[in-house]
């Protein structure tokens, strides 16, 4: 019965009671052998006798009394009786963590950290227009055409003069420089004289001083005057002996003394037009078309004939009644009558004012890898008036080639035993250097070429 009784005395000291506060708000709490327990209630010792030990706590609970050692201010929490902020950074990787303000991570150059803390660059186009931004390498900006960005991130033209010497650059509209008088800059950019041949005809222009010659289908006479290019104008060289070939290279020596007889030679190269007449009439095939060749072209009738082989050569000068002259006969003539010069005209420098040739200024005196009409620079000529003796086209002779002159004739004949398969070419041409056209330079050749043409020559009537 005792027991019973202590049973349940101890029950209801064990069991929970449910309090109701008095304030507007209410609030649960169990009552553990008469102590109130609970979230909401404040511990409150029941043991008065009781005395806290909180050490070196600053918060949280005692252990023995279970009394308060204090709160925290936020944002730091209570663990293990001391105070601590614990940072928050989900989701963050740089800059500090929005509870307490602790470094979640840091950024690479360039990259800044941004109110979200995630890094990123952020570009800087200050007193840039165009290009990437020097930290980031983020556009700044493009330029319209024809600038360019330059290293500064500004937008500027950058003129290009490649291959031009004056006039507008293409792209900018910028000089590339400006011509000295009497030249004008051609629409390429290049510096020439433009020759003035109003009303004249077989003079030099008073502007560039360059010969002013025919239309395209005559040539300058000795008289001033035009002559048909299809008519064969004939120029007597009298008879003579001379010193033929050159000590300074091997295949025009050896040096020896040649008699040549009176003869014939053609003023000029063979023109189309005088070509022309001998393919209508059956006794002629027609020359190459390929780049540079003048066979086929509207404008090139008085312009020597080129394009064409040594056989060609030969069967025009068949129909023409005449020959190709020999070796000897060629260049005898090109020294104006066997002299001991250089070049036609004597042993002055070979310039484009004397020859078709290239004297630095390009091709063709300039002009690119062409011909010019016959008889275009007169200066040039020999004593008894031959055009073209030095450049232009070279030229078909009668005979084989030969390394030496060792054994060569002395009589003024071509040189008839063939060593090999080539003929000789005298004269040089559009495309040599001043060194290819003198009236001592040989060339062994075979088949045709745009640089290679002939003139007549014939017994003396």
């Amino acid at each position: 019965m005792h027991v019973s009784k202590y049973l349940a005395t101890l029950f209801l000291a064990l069991a929970m009671t449910f309090i109701a506060a008095c304030d507007d708000s209410a609030h649960r709490a169990w009552v553990i052998g008469g102590v109130p327990m609970g979230p909401d209630i404040e511990v409150i010792n029941p043991d008065p006798s009781c005395t806290p030990a909180c050490g070196d706590r600053v918060c949280g609970l005692d252990p023995v009394c279970g009394e308060s050692c204090g709160s925290c201010s936020s944002p730091n929490t209570c663990t293990e009786g001391q105070c601590e902020c614990i940072k928050d950074c989900s989701g963050r990787v740089c800059g500090p963590d929005p509870v307490c303000s602790e470094s979640c991570g840091s950024c690479s150059t360039p990259n800044t950290c941004n109110s979200q803390g995630q890094c990123e660059c952020i570009k800087d186009c200050s007193g840039r227009v165009c290009g990437p931004d020097p930290f980031c390498g983020e556009s700044c900006g493009s330029c319209s055409t024809p600038n360019t960005c330059n290293s500064q991130g500004q937008c500027e033209c950058v003129k290009n003069c490649s291959g031009r010497v004056c006039g507008p650059d293409p792209v900018c509209g910028e000089s590339c420089g400006s011509c000295s008088t009497p030249n004008t800059c051609n629409s390429q950019g290049q510096c020439e004289c433009v020759k003035n041949c109003s009303g004249r005809v077989c003079v030099l222009d008073p502007v560039c001083g360059e010969f002013c010659g025919c239309s395209s289908s005559a040539y300058c006479d000795d008289d001033r005057t035009c002559i048909p290019s299809d008519r064969i104008k004939w120029v007597r060289i009298t008879g003579g002996s001379f010193d033929m070939g050159s000590s300074g290279h091997g295949s025009e020596q050896p040096v020896h003394s040649v008699t040549v007889p009176t003869f014939e030679m053609s003023k000029t190269e063979v023109t189309v037009a005088q070509y022309r007449a001998c393919v209508y009439a059956g006794a002629c095939t027609a020359p190459d078309t390929g780049d540079y060749c003048n066979w086929g072209q509207s404008d090139r009738g008085s312009h020597p004939i080129n394009c064409v082989d040594w056989d060609q050569a030969r069967a025009f000068a068949s129909w023409a009644g005449a020959r190709l002259p020999s070796e000897a006969e060629w260049e005898y003539a090109a020294r104006s009558g066997g002299r001991d010069w250089k070049y036609p005209w004597g042993d002055g420098d070979a310039t484009c004012e004397r020859a078709v040739m290239d004297d630095g200024s390009g091709n063709g005196c300039g002009r690119g890898s062409t011909t010019w009409p016959v008889c275009s620079k007169p200066r040039g000529n020999t004593t008894q008036g031959l055009c073209d003796m030095a450049g232009n086209v070279r030229e078909w002779v009668q005979d084989w080639y030969h390394d030496t002159y060792d054994g060569a004739p002395t009589d003024g004949s071509a040189w008839e035993s063939p060593t090999g398969f080539d003929r000789v070419a005298r004269g040089g041409s559009w495309e040599d250097y001043a060194v290819y056209v003198r009236a001592a330079d040989r060339y062994a050749l075979l088949g045709r070429g745009a640089d290679l043409g002939f003139r007549l020559a014939r017994d003396s009537l």
